[in-house]
């Protein structure tokens, strides 16, 4: 009997400070139609975990690669999202540009023990805003302005290393320029005008487009540095687990509590005093109304905070564990973002 034996090249991991297992459950990472037939054609394996995926080679029987990957192949990942609410929860912006993903790569990945990390934020080690690129699908425009008669603008596709050029004469001191995408081989792409760079954005598939939330690209490449170099020259393999960590998002919880049994009652208190202590500032609202705000903003957890404290004139506890907010319920107001929580007393 044939026996084929696989080992993990590499795997995508999605962290997250929100749930109590570190583990990002949330992605739910698909390879990009060209990815598929580079890895049927290598004979490598895609799996889906929980937390992201693994790719996996056909080794032989002292655990070496059969197949060498070929110098500067390249593995793209779309990634999209698995829960509705997850831009609540997540350290991110809540008002991102319409036309702009989450893009990460392991070409200048920061060290870390778990493995290596690939986002740009070098303090954080988080994703951030830092990490978004713009996408282009079917044409590229872009418009320049200046006085001279006219001007040469160049796209060029990193990847690949192929260019379109095109001249435009000066119309009203505009040049605009439009670049047919379906003529490349797509991927990452910068703008020079006259050997001055102006953009750079993502050129995609327009099917790869629905419902996207990220790209992740693995590149295999000798010269890498060896913290992410998955395939050594003998065909050893150096399996690697890089990690694209979210943090969670911190929001001012507000309690809107309204008064509707307990008439009796006109001064509220609200605050957690054991462990670390949270305090609210308390004030009225619309009559029967009080509303109970955070002097700080609280990271949001899986695990909920236990012990923040209702009390009131008559020296009584209300409610002695006030709910934590629901995910569903964060509002960006001006610089702040709050969690409202409603409650009946």
């Amino acid at each position: 009997m044939i026996r084929i034996k696989y080992k993990a090249l590499f795997s995508l991991q999605f962290t997250h400070a929100y749930y109590k297992t570190g583990k990002c459950p949330d992605i739910l990472v698909v390879p990009s139609a060209e990815c598929n037939t580079t890895l049927h054609a290598l004979g490598l394996r895609f799996l889906q975990t929980d937390s992201g995926a693994s790719i996996y080679a056909k080794v032989n029987e002292t655990d070496k690669m059969m197949q060498l990957l070929p110098e500067n192949t390249k593995l793209t990942f779309l990634l999209q999202l698995k829960n509705n609410l997850f831009h609540n929860i997540t350290d991110i912006n809540l008002l991102r540009s319409p036309g702009q993903v989450f893009y990460f790569n392991n070409l200048a990945a920061q060290n870390a023990a778990e493995g290596p990390i690939l986002v740009s934020d070098t303090n954080t080690k988080i994703v951030t805003s830092d990490d978004l690129v713009r996408v282009a699908t079917n044409f590229f425009n872009f418009a320049d302005s200046g006085t001279t008669t006219s001007k040469t603008a160049t796209l060029t596709f990193i990847d690949s290393g192929d260019q379109l050029t095109q001249t435009v004469d000066n119309v009203d001191n505009t040049f605009n320029f439009s670049f047919d995408l379906n003529k490349s081989n797509r991927g990452r792409a910068v703008l020079n005008i006259d050997g001055t760079e102006k953009s750079s954005f993502y050129a995609l598939n327009t099917a790869a487009v629905s419902d996207l939330f990220g790209i992740a690209e693995i590149y295999f490449n000798a010269s890498l540095p060896e913290s992410v170099q998955f395939l050594l020259a003998d065909g050893t393999l150096a399996t690697k687990h890089f990690q694209v960590p979210f943090g969670n998002r911190s929001t001012k919880w507000r309690y809107i509590i309204t008064r509707k049994f307990n008439t009796e009652i006109d001064t509220l208190t609200v605050g957690k005093t054991n462990g670390t202590s949270i305090n609210f500032a308390v004030s009225n609202g619309p009559p029967g109304t009080f509303i109970a705000t955070s002097d700080q903003a609280i990271p949001m957890t899986e695990t909920p905070i236990l012990g923040i404290k209702l009390g009131a004139n008559t020296g009584n506890p209300i409610i002695p564990n006030l709910p934590n907010p629901a995910p569903n319920l964060v509002r960006p107001e001006g610089s702040e973002t709050f969690s409202d929580i409603l409650i009946t007393i």
